[in-house]
């Protein structure tokens, strides 16, 4: 694994962004977590494109789109990268429709321990 740890998140709120900043350099600190922050869908196919990420979290509503329409895009480049949709509901609706294209999970926000030692545990796996 390299120097830096590089996730892409895609995050149209800019407190949720500043808040899972925080979390990062909170519980997650000795992993040396780069947030590639995407605001919307067409910004985050751009910026996966360079092709350094090693996990990608997802908000579900973005203003041009779904978190699932990044969730297909990726899984058309990298079919094992670990991906987490976000939201703050997540309903078996959102389940239903992200089946096909096998997300890591489909979550509901958080920005608590237990979420970032599941990060953590995504990011220790990858080798």
């Amino acid at each position: 694994m390299s120097e830096f740890i590089n996730i892409l998140y895609v995050e149209d709120n800019e407190g949720d962004v500043e808040l899972m900043r925080m979390s990062i350099d909170r519980y997650c600190a000795s992993l040396n977590i780069v947030l590639d922050v995407a605001e919307t869908v067409a910004e985050a196919k751009v910026i996966f494109q360079h092709g350094k990420h090693v996990i990608a979290l997802i908000d579900w509503n973005l203003p041009d789109g779904e978190g699932i329409d990044v969730l297909k895009f990726i899984r058309e480049m990298h079919e094992e990268l670990p991906v987490f949709l976000l939201s703050g509901v997540i309903t078996a609706d959102h389940i239903k429709a992200t089946e096909k294209y096998k997300p890591t999970a489909c979550l509901e926000k958080d920005y608590g321990k237990p979420f970032f030692a599941a990060l953590e545990k995504s990011i220790l796996s990858i080798n």
